[in-house]
């Protein structure tokens, strides 16, 4: 894959809404330290316009998310608030798998009311291309998809083991990186999420390679919506692509559902799942 052309294109097919106010490449946040360069997606349960831009001080490009919002709006204010402490705390966070957060800028510490902003998360910058891309030309072959999950379940079991919630569960904010690795590259979480919401982020991960499809509430426009049955479960990733291994369909569906003794609902039993298919690859 292309991965310049991938980056190019990344700002010019997922913004996934119409720009809000004055949020265009040029401007400058941020207290005049970022300018943004292009966007790479929405994700409109938050507010959370997730770029690129370029860090004036230091000479580097750096994944901007930022909190669009009213700062008379007590409630907004205090959303954008545990957004922040938790991308804080966050912050303290090391593993290849997760963007190390740079800095938190909150109002009246980096961003000022009249920018239109409750608050940025600055991250280094993951060079790559986007998971939206990865998906839209066809499916990610079984066994790539279980190793990019794999990955991804290991940061996971790490930053829940330090009680912290990562926050991956919509594609946009993932990006492939040019050794093939899937990386949570635009970190801030939802201000509600919780571990069990980055463990169904991982079945909807997983479920997106297999089929180009997302399978949880809030996904981009650019891509499709997991299909439901007449029941209203997810239909399993195995009868939209049959080359689909049936245990790993199965692990996309049980990981993402609530209820039932069969759900999957910790990292660590997705991880075991996925060795086994590692392994059955190998052989």
């Amino acid at each position: 894959m292309d991965t310049r052309r991938s980056e190019q294109a990344g700002g010019a097919n997922h913004v996934g809404k119409a720009q809000v106010g004055s949020l265009a490449p040029g401007r400058v946040v941020g207290d005049g330290r970022y300018r943004l360069l292009a966007q790479f997606g929405v994700d409109e349960r938050g507010d959370a316009h997730l770029w690129r831009a370029r860090d004036g001080q230091l000479k580097r490009d750096v994944a901007l998310t930022l909190l669009v919002g009213d700062p008379a709006d007590p409630e907004a204010a205090r959303l954008a608030r545990r957004t922040l402490e938790r991308a804080t705390h966050a912050s303290k966070f090391g593993h290849g798998g997760v963007a190390r957060v740079l800095d938190v800028l909150a109002l009246g510490s980096g961003i000022t009311s009249s920018e239109g902003l409750l608050g940025v998360v600055v991250a280094e910058w993951t060079k790559g291309s986007d998971l939206v891309d990865l998906v839209a030309q066809r499916p990610v072959a079984p066994a790539a998809a279980a190793r990019m999950v794999q990955a991804l379940a290991e940061a996971v079991e790490q930053a829940h083991q330090n009680g912290l919630v990562l926050g991956l569960d919509h594609p946009q904010r993932l990006r492939l990186t040019p050794s093939g690795a899937l990386k949570l590259a635009f970190p801030g979480p939802l201000p509600e999420a919780t571990l069990r919401d980055d463990v169904k982020a991982l079945g909807a991960v997983l479920y997106l390679l297999l089929t180009g499809r997302w399978a949880l509430p809030g996904g981009p426009p650019a891509i499709q919506p997991a299909p439901l049955s007449p029941q209203g479960r997810i239909v399993p990733p195995r009868q939209l692509v049959p080359t689909v291994p049936a245990d790993l369909s199965s692990l996309a569906v049980r990981t993402i559902e609530d209820g039932g003794n069969g759900g999957i609902r910790t990292s660590a039993a997705i991880r075991r799942v996925l060795d086994q298919v590692a392994e059955e690859e190998e052989r």
